[in-house]
């Protein structure tokens, strides 16, 4: 059996989703969810501004340098989230898609400010490329360390190029034609790296650089790809996060088998007394899903999640 693309009712993952503080009224809404999004919401932003190297040299050698603390909090968030996850038994393809979209959205969020706020910040230097990518680094490492290196490296590529492309020296990066950026940085298009050196220039002493000049396919309209500088160019869209698909396998019960553990019962036993609970809360019973029988949803919700 194929995974299926998340798109049945409502209730079948609520509990699920719960446990990260979803109301019935986001589950369309991937990026309303108040843990732990919200909290990356606050902290993500300080992170351009951040000095990944003011810790260096304080601690003894024998032990690492504690991390700056506007990184501490991005990676408290998602320990807290991966903790959450482990704690409940979410099964391991559901916490990946979920740290999937949290290492998307870190990136979009962070993406789009360096876009539209870099130059106010001063993100167009060379200096600044390389902390970003020493702060990057540190998330990318913890994100390595819990299994989920590969996930991070591919959900941050966009933000992992443009540090990549500002940390360049001077000496290099003025060097380098058009056609040699594009191939060196594919993740941005054509008018996120116009834009990008466009900045790198009128923040710099210097000056214009002809061989960065656009080539004449890439300056076709944005229809076809091409620059327009328009802001729909440029910044990337929260519309294009990852899609959670629900397991069709390795689950930790099988609810077909002969003989089931006692243990399993006490989930049941839960999810009942939750779904009993939504029902009586409901003002109209006959007007929504709950309004099923408590032994029907009780079946489907254990077909699905295989408690």
């Amino acid at each position: 059996m194929l995974p299926q693309r998340y798109a049945g009712p409502k209730w079948v993952t609520r509990p699920l989703l719960r446990t990260f503080g979803v109301r019935s009224s986001e589950l369309s809404h991937p990026f309303s969810l108040p843990i732990p999004v919200q909290s990356l919401y606050v902290s993500l932003p300080p992170l351009l501004d951040c000095n990944p190297f003011q810790s260096e040299g304080r601690e003894g050698w024998l032990s690492s340098p504690p991390l700056p603390e506007e990184i501490r909090k991005v990676v408290s968030s998602y320990q807290a989230s991966l903790d959450l996850l482990r704690q409940y038994e979410v099964h391991l393809e559901i916490s990946s898609q979920m740290f999937a979209y949290l290492f998307f959205f870190s990136n979009t969020l962070l993406f789009n400010q360096l876009m539209e706020k870099g130059s106010s910040l001063g993100c167009f230097h060379w200096s600044k490329g390389v902390r970003v990518r020493a702060t990057l680094r540190l998330l990318l490492e913890w994100a390595q360390r819990v299994g989920f290196g590969q996930l991070a490296d591919e959900f941050f590529g966009k933000l992992s190029s443009v540090a990549s492309l500002l940390a360049m020296p001077n000496s290099q990066l003025a060097q380098m034609t058009w056609p040699v950026l594009r191939a060196e940085f594919p993740a941005l298009n054509p008018a996120q790296l116009h834009h990008i050196l466009t900045q790198y220039q009128a923040s710099s002493d210097m000056g214009c650089v002809p061989a960065w000049q656009p080539s004449k396919e890439d300056m076709r309209d944005s229809v076809n790809g091409g620059i327009t500088e328009g802001e729909n160019d440029i910044l990337e869209s929260f519309d294009s996060h990852p899609p959670i698909m629900l397991p069709s396998g390795g689950f930790k019960v099988d609810l077909e088998a002969e003989h089931l553990d006692d243990n399993i019962y006490q989930h049941f036993l839960y999810i009942r007394h939750f779904l009993w609970s939504l029902r009586s809360k409901s003002p109209h019973p006959s007007d929504s899903p709950e309004a099923e029988t408590p032994k029907v949803k009780l079946f489907c919700l254990s077909r699905i999640l295989r408690v």
